[in-house]
């Protein structure tokens, strides 16, 4: 059963600025498909949009479908008051992506409500969307949601019972940390009688890459280990511990704040630091089928407040309440201040846009 969510007092813009050409196949596509469930239809789209296909020249990156587009097909479908619009609409509260900030764009007129992801802070916005709570700088406008879990995930075949026998990576293979991409750590594994699987591993491209990320049905348990800058990884969301959670399967994950920021118990995941821990944590497993299954069992039960359902909940409480309320002082603004406090503000914000852009670059090596 869908759920249904109490409309918004105000609705909700989420910006997807692209060609005319990209548009008109965006809206074509949601059209065409709009009688399917949530996330059937956010699947539909990026087959429809050919995702990471080389020669499809659409303008949509990665973070435009898995932010504006997928939250506003999600909220849509659970009742919600939102639109998809091509441009910030003035006098509206307007949720846009990190790519979609521009000074170019003038949104002073627009309530922004920026989706942080993994890159600098935004500042050309009045509130912001987080994926880590490490991101929450000041509570009155920074506001944590957890991301969107991978849609229509395949979940473990429980016949497989307790046995261990395949440790899967969900990414691109060249993510995973080099301990665990050696020769050595395989050895260890084979030992155990475990195979490691990466989602790119037979792909020829990673849209068939892609297509597997959702297949847990063989999947025992699962490796998430990077190796990337403290910055970098405090951006990142706690999505591989969730999916993990959907899928019932318990998850081996390195160090990272979002994961931690989970953690109730040590049944939540096994934290591990190198290839000799995981292979311990492992055999562990493979020994203890109680403790399997205690794992398995005890994500079903956390993955409750972070599935779809959670997750739409909890962007409609951000959207009802504190961005509700800053829009409406906003909106209560002097004329003086529309006219020329906001252009006033804005002028500010560029300028730490741009800083916080190149600090980041700079920290994270990202490029």
């Amino acid at each position: 059963m869908v759920l249904s969510l109490q409309p918004l007092p105000y609705p909700v813009y989420f910006v997807c600025r692209v060609s005319q050409e990209s548009w008109l196949r965006l809206k074509a596509a949601i059209d065409e498909a709009a009688s399917l469930p949530a996330d059937d239809l956010v699947d539909y789209l990026y087959e429809a949009l050919r995702l990471w296909s080389p020669e499809y020249r659409s303008g949509i990156g990665t973070e435009t479908l898995n932010w504006p587009i997928q939250t506003y097909v999600q909220l849509m479908k659970r009742g919600l008051n939102v639109e998809l619009t091509r441009s910030y609409v003035p006098g509206q509260i307007c949720v846009a992506v990190y790519e979609q900030l521009s000074p170019k764009r003038l949104s002073f007129n627009s309530f922004v409500v920026a989706c942080q992801h993994d890159r600098g802070r935004p500042e050309l916005c009045n509130h912001r969307i987080v994926q880590n709570q490490l991101n929450v700088v000041d509570a009155r406008v920074d506001h944590f949601v957890p991301h969107w879990p991978q849609p229509n995930i395949i979940p473990r075949d429980r016949n497989r019972g307790c046995q261990l026998d395949t440790l899967v990576y969900k990414g691109r293979s060249q993510h995973l940390a080099a301990p665990f991409r050696q020769e050595e750590f395989v050895t260890a594994l084979h030992g155990l009688g475990i195979q490691l699987e990466t989602s790119d591993e037979n792909a020829q491209d990673l849209k068939q890459a892609w297509k597997d990320w959702h297949d847990y049905s063989q999947t025992d348990a699962v490796l998430a280990v990077r190796e990337s800058k403290p910055l970098l990884l405090s951006v990142k969301p706690a999505s591989k511990l969730v999916n993990a959670w959907l899928a019932g399967c318990p998850a081996l994950l390195g160090p990272e704040p979002a994961y931690q920021q989970l953690r109730r118990s040590k049944l939540d995941y096994i934290e591990v630091h190198s290839s000799e821990e995981a292979i311990a944590a492992l055999r562990r497993l493979k020994e203890e089928p109680g403790y399997y299954q205690a794992m398995v069992e005890n994500g079903w039960q956390r993955v409750r407040d972070y599935d779809a359902d959670g997750v739409a909940k909890c962007w409609r409480e951000i959207l009802a309440g504190p961005v509700v309320e800053g829009y409406e002082r906003w909106r209560r603004q002097s004329p003086l201040g529309k006219l020329i406090g906001r252009p006033i503000w804005y002028g500010r914000q560029i300028r730490r846009h741009h800083w916080e852009k190149a600090i980041f670059k700079a920290q994270a090596q990202f490029k």
